[in-house]
């Protein structure tokens, strides 16, 4: 899997994973600076399937797959790490944390569901490249320039149709009970892919470790396109679990 690093190499280890059809760099690059200087050493990781981390021969592309990754990334790191993880990244994280919950030390969820719904599928369907290159031909040449490592200029469109599918999300909320590490909760308030009663859901499983933070006037990837605001109370977060 490819990563790149950000931070001092002496650093707090933060491992930031993207949502769908970015890449970790992508949808973390607005938070990139603030947390190096607070002192924190990044892990970006390219999802399988995303930026320049191909997917395994075969195909094979679900959630399972996307986990596996973070699973290896997390015990590599040297566990228990904090996790920041933005709409597919961060599902992937909650899906692990369910299952191994004693990787994170803290984990922070942008954007996020514990099961499906019609607000999430409206985003997804976002993602049909040709709906995307008609309507925001700026994000999708951008999108050209991220994945173009997995085949060339036009590899973005197969990355789309994959996300444009959707993958698993639903997660036992009995086993995430079990992950007793500080829990930061954050979507913006006018963002349809996230129900607020599934977060009020996840912050009664949680209790007190559980904490959320509703951006104003903020859709769904508000750590990248309401940076400013979500900034600070990320890393009070992060500075007051630090440990």
């Amino acid at each position: 899997m490819h990563i790149e690093h950000e931070g001092p190499e002496d650093g707090t280890p933060l491992v930031l994973l993207h949502g769908g059809i970015g890449t970790g760099r992508y949808h973390w690059s607005k938070q990139l600076k603030g947390l190096a200087a607070a002192g924190y050493r990044m892990a970006l990781p390219d999802l399988p399937g995303h930026g320049s981390t191909p997917l395994p021969d075969g195909g094979r592309y679900d959630r399972d797959l996307l986990v596996g990754a973070v699973e290896e990334l997390l015990e590599q790191a040297g566990p228990p790490v904090r996790v920041a993880g933005f709409s597919m990244g961060g599902h992937a994280a909650m899906a692990l944390a369910a299952r191994r919950p004693e990787l994170f030390a803290g984990l922070v969820l942008v954007g996020v569901s514990h099961r499906d719904h019609d607000g999430l599928g409206r985003w997804r369907a976002r993602f049909d490249p040709d709906r995307l290159q008609a309507e925001y031909p700026v994000w999708a040449r951008a999108l050209s320039k991220l994945h173009a490592p997995l085949g060339g200029p036009d590899a973005w469109r197969d990355v789309c149709r994959r996300d444009a599918g959707g993958l698993a999300v639903d997660v036992d909320l009995g086993a995430l009970a079990g992950l007793t590490a500080p829990v930061l909760l954050v979507r913006g308030d006018r963002d349809e892919a996230v129900q607020p009663a599934q977060y009020a859901e996840l912050r009664e499983v949680w209790g007190e470790p559980a904490e959320e933070l509703v951006v104003p006037r903020g859709g769904h990837d508000v750590q990248l396109t309401r940076a400013a605001l979500t900034a600070p109370p990320l890393l009070d977060f992060l500075a007051r679990t630090r440990g």
